[in-house]
């Protein structure tokens, strides 16, 4: 929280039902003043707590509730990548699960959301880190549909913590010298949270989907579709069918 807040305002103003958290000047509520950052800590035997969801709101509202804040959003996108090793020869397999979730018709207590799988990547041999390299190439394909991706972007992703508010203040990039669009802002969300955060099960589902695809697919012994990569990033792009009968859904109703 901006520490000008505990200066130049009387306090606090916790609005439970709005889950929202505001400042005081003379008996009247303002929103906070400039950037504060939420997040959710466990607890843990002889270890430093367990960050669980860390963001920032899209807008001048802060709230405590980590979906309220995420819904502050025009777009959510969930990016997750499970890298393999091939075990009988060198060389590696990465696949990057991307998931989209837009907010719609949002209130205190409810919010209806368009959602789909936006992309199943397989990427070979990738030379950086495997999970910012998968950032990269789902937002390469943002930039090119603006209209369709107009609006704030909060980018969940469960690695590189300790950079994120580096990657968020444009003075780090996330590979080589691509700096995160101005639109785009990443959010931490562990897939070890609790049920109730919204980033924990988006991420969490990615994680799972990338699982399916190495296993269903059997990439290492499936050389169909696979694609010249990209210099000085990885050998090999493969794009796998996001419209597939079978894909695990995002909400399990058994």
């Amino acid at each position: 929280m901006d520490p000008r807040n505990l200066i130049e305002r009387d306090g606090l103003v916790m609005d439970f039902n709005a889950q929202q958290i505001l400042s005081l000047k003379n008996g009247k509520q303002y929103p906070l003043i400039g950037n504060s950052r939420l997040a959710y800590k466990r607890g843990r035997d002889n270890k430093e707590q367990k960050i669980l969801h860390a963001s920032s709101s899209a807008s001048e509202e802060v709230w405590f509730s980590s979906n309220h804040q995420l819904l502050s959003y025009d777009h959510l996108i969930a990016i997750d990548t499970n890298t393999n090793p091939n075990p009988t020869a060198d060389f590696r397999v990465s696949i990057t699960a991307a998931y989209h979730l837009i907010p719609r018709h949002k209130n205190y207590e409810q919010a209806a959301c368009h959602a789909r799988i936006l992309a199943l990547i397989e990427l070979w041999n990738v030379v950086e880190k495997p999970e910012n390299v998968g950032w990269w190439q789902i937002l390469q394909a943002l930039a090119g549909h603006p209209i369709t991706y107009a609006g704030k972007i909060g980018l969940i992703v469960d690695s590189d913590l300790g950079n994120h508010q580096a990657f968020n203040d444009r003075s780090l990039p996330i590979i080589g010298d691509y700096y995160l669009p101005d639109n785009v802002s990443i959010i931490y969300g562990s897939d070890k949270g609790g049920a109730e955060h919204l980033s924990t099960k988006m991420i969490k589902y990615c994680h799972d989907l990338a699982a399916d695809v190495y296993k269903q697919k059997m990439p290492f012994l499936n050389p169909l579709g696979l694609q010249k990569g990209v210099d000085g990033l990885y050998t090999h792009i493969r794009q796998w069918d996001t419209e597939e009968e079978g894909l695990r859904p995002f909400i399990d109703n058994q």
